[in-house]
């Protein structure tokens, strides 16, 4: 306790550097803070385009009840489909149409009966979807097959250059922070020079003199920590209504702010980069 009360006496001291220092800190986070934001959110498009790929079957016109019940149990048996689900031309057409009243109030016969399938995670290379497509396409009751495989190959490079983008702009936001913490502690130490020196005159140990300006160090990282969280928040949940619906409509997944034990990660992170930031000046400002 007693090394955090020198360290919030020397903060106190200096308050207008510190602050504009915790600001500094605050903005470099809150972009690492967004990547990682964005980072979970692409997981959560990863998980649920990079899982099973689907697969359409679309039905010849004049397909009986019975014919495409039979044709889904047929589908649903083969070792590759984790399920088989019949969609109804009037269930395309509510997909397809949305909010739109012109294309809803259209004759449900202008859309196509599907089987839309999922395939086990073990039947989803390249191979394996093309051979299952090529023998569906064979069964009665079949006019085509779409596998997607053009577009989830796409998405998911996509989404791989996404995650290495936000590990390389956060490894370039770490070293920032650190950049910003020593230059704030070093200015510290300079105008603290005097206090330093009494110290050692009376015999101060070298880790009693350094431990106060790594609270610091601390202090100011945890402090930009909190702060780009709660900016981040703040945008995070007043644009969430806006986009929300849109993109669950068009990726299926619900934009998430970041879980509690990565919270808590961030704020104890941003404490661990100022401290390591202030261990980086204090090695070098500090002779003791």
């Amino acid at each position: 306790m007693k090394v955090v009360s020198r360290a919030l006496r020397g903060v106190r001291e200096h308050v207008r550097t510190q602050l504009v220092s915790v600001a500094t800190v605050a903005l470099a986070l809150f972009c690492l803070a967004a990547a990682t934001l964005a980072a979970q959110n692409i997981g959560e498009v990863s998980r649920r385009w990079g899982g099973p790929v689907r697969m359409t079957v679309y039905l010849a016109d004049g397909a009986t009840a019975e014919q495409i019940e039979a044709l889904r149990s047929a589908l649903s048996a083969l070792p590759e489909v984790g399920s088989a689900r019949y969609v109804s031309p009037s269930e395309s057409r509510a997909v397809v149409a949305g909010d739109d009243r012109v294309m809803a109030s259209a004759s449900a016969e202008l859309f196509p009966a599907t089987v839309e399938l999922s395939l086990v995670a073990g039947a989803t290379d390249g191979g394996r979807v093309e051979s299952l497509a090529s023998r569906v396409r064979r069964l009665p009751s079949v006019s085509d097959v779409e596998t997607y495989r053009g577009i989830t190959g796409q998405l998911q490079s996509f989404l791989a250059s996404g995650r290495t983008a936000t590990v390389v702009f956060g490894v370039i936001v770490l070293l920032c922070a650190i950049a910003v913490v020593s230059n704030t502690v070093r200015l510290s130490l300079h105008a603290r020079m005097r206090e330093v020196e009494v110290l050692r005159l009376v015999g101060a140990s070298p880790q009693y003199v350094r431990s106060p300006f790594l609270a610091e160090g601390a202090l100011l990282g945890g402090g930009g920590a909190l702060v780009a969280i709660s900016l981040l928040a703040f945008v995070f949940f007043a644009m969430r209504g806006r986009v929300d619906s849109a993109l669950g409509d068009v990726l299926g997944v619900r934009p998430v702010f970041l879980s509690l034990p990565i919270l808590v990660a961030f704020v104890l992170g941003g404490a661990g980069l100022g401290a390591t930031g202030s261990a980086l000046a204090v090695r070098r400002w500090l002779k003791v």
